[in-house]
């Protein structure tokens, strides 16, 4: 559940969380198979509500729960489409990557 002092960062895995979301889709495939089809609208606001959330708590630190800022990025050197952005804690110093794949030509070519 949510730790004392890292309410943002457990929050965030949470709804981000397999589970929660299988979860709904089972509830919401009830509601709209056995009850109304005009549910679909209520569980699409609800879904569309949780990434939205995801998105304004942004990435934080599981250390100290703090906002993670982004330090840089960096080009694979095997791999044009791979690029890897860098992400800091400014608080206590963790740092960690992000692998993105992109599409072609996204990076530019090797």
């Amino acid at each position: 559940m949510i730790r004392q002092g890292h309410f943002f960062y457990d929050l965030r895995e949470l709804l981000g969380s397999a589970r929660v979301m299988i979860g709904l889709a089972a509830v919401a495939g009830f509601f709209v198979l056995f009850v109304s089809l005009s549910f679909v609208y209520l569980f699409l606001l609800l879904f569309a509500a949780l990434l939205v959330g995801r998105a304004l708590i942004g990435r934080r630190c599981p250390r100290c729960d703090g906002p993670l800022k982004e330090s840089g990025a960096e080009r694979d050197k095997h791999d044009a489409f791979v690029m890897y952005i860098n992400w800091r804690c400014p608080k206590d110093g963790y740092t960690e990557k992000e692998k993105v794949r992109g599409d072609s030509g996204l990076f530019g070519a090797k």
